[in-house]
């Protein structure tokens, strides 16, 4: 049987006039030739149950009988691929269930459908600055016990401090809990990771599901820091952020500016610049001394320059920074 043949074999097939013997020879062709068909069978399928809804809509409203046809094993297959591939797009472009089922019943919801920042202000004088699409919710009871607003997408937090009432963000299954600071919470482009980073102050940041010691999955974090949680796994992962700011403020340009200084003080001041813990593994890199002029660089490159001096490399491990290296020269 040639292509052109099949294929009107299989629009009789699909409008149910084929034969008993047709029906057969289709299986049988359709069979030798599944691989480079399949794609073909789909559609073929999708005619056919088209063609036995609307026959059911008419008995159903007309009372007719109705022609009753079979499908084979080998259209059944293309029904499976259908609606896996519908079932898969409507998974992937329909929110996260975890997003919208921590939503309150009640609330004030603002969306940000502009192309740039949108500035809320909260009841209690809390900003929030919300990114392009990002959205969010500020519970009924807002400031009563506490301050809960519920967050999709990314959006930056400067919070009055208020003892008596905790601000608490929802996002997803992840809650950021803070008295007073400012911070970010970014989800990443799979969705599957979302960031939360710190300005100012402490926050504390947790799963929404306890542990079977009915301890929740958490870590404080301080300015500088971040973490980055899996909201499939459940894990919390820290770090340091990428770009870190200065916590001192008014800090003079002559301040990093060093001659002949030791290691071990100007890594002292970064430290206390960044609010970031530098520990050196060999202790004799901190005699070693220092001459530049660092104002101007962020935090990495000025370590870069440090390093460089004196023949060491950092790494980062969680919030920390290691300086590695034999001794200067």
């Amino acid at each position: 049987m040639t292509q052109h043949e099949f294929d009107i074999l299989a629009e009789k097939y699909a409008a149910g006039h084929c034969s008993s013997e047709e029906t057969a020879l289709l299986e049988r062709w359709a069979a030798h030739h599944y691989d480079e068909k399949y794609a073909f069978l789909i559609e073929l399928e999708a005619k056919v149950l088209e063609k036995q809804l609307w026959q059911r809509i008419e008995t159903e409203a007309d009372l007719r009988p109705v022609k009753t046809i079979r499908i084979p094993p080998w259209v059944w297959v293309g029904v499976a691929a259908c609606l896996t591939i519908i079932m898969g797009y409507f998974v992937l472009n329909e929110p996260k269930f975890s997003e919208v089922a921590l939503f309150p019943k009640e609330g004030i919801e603002t969306k940000n459908r502009a192309n740039s920042r949108q500035k809320v202000v909260l009841p209690d004088g809390s900003t929030v600055m919300l990114e392009k699409n990002a959205s969010i919710v500020t519970d009924e009871s807002y400031g009563q016990e506490t301050r809960s607003v519920y967050l999709i997408g990314e959006a930056f937090f400067d919070v009055k401090r208020n003892e008596k009432a905790p601000f608490l963000v929802h996002s997803g299954d992840l809650i950021t809990e803070v008295l007073g600071t400012s911070f970010r919470i970014k989800p990443q482009k799979n969705a599957q990771i979302i960031e939360v980073s710190v300005k100012t102050g402490r926050v504390s940041v947790y799963s929404t599901e306890p542990q079977k010691d009915k301890k929740h999955n958490g870590v404080i974090l301080t300015p500088n820091q971040k973490i980055l949680f899996d909201t499939q796994l459940k894990t919390i992962q820290q770090g340091i952020v990428d770009f870190p700011h200065l916590v001192i403020p008014n800090m003079k340009p002559v301040d990093f500016q060093f001659d002949e200084s030791t290691v071990a003080s100007v890594l002292l001041l970064l430290k206390k610049a960044y609010g970031v813990e530098i520990e050196v593994a060999n202790p004799v890199l901190n005699q070693c001394a220092f001459t530049g002029d660092l104002n101007g660089l962020d935090m990495y490159k000025q370590l870069d320059l440090i390093c460089e001096s004196i023949s060491a490399q950092y790494e980062i491990r969680g919030t920390t920074i290691f300086v590695l290296g034999n001794g200067c020269k």
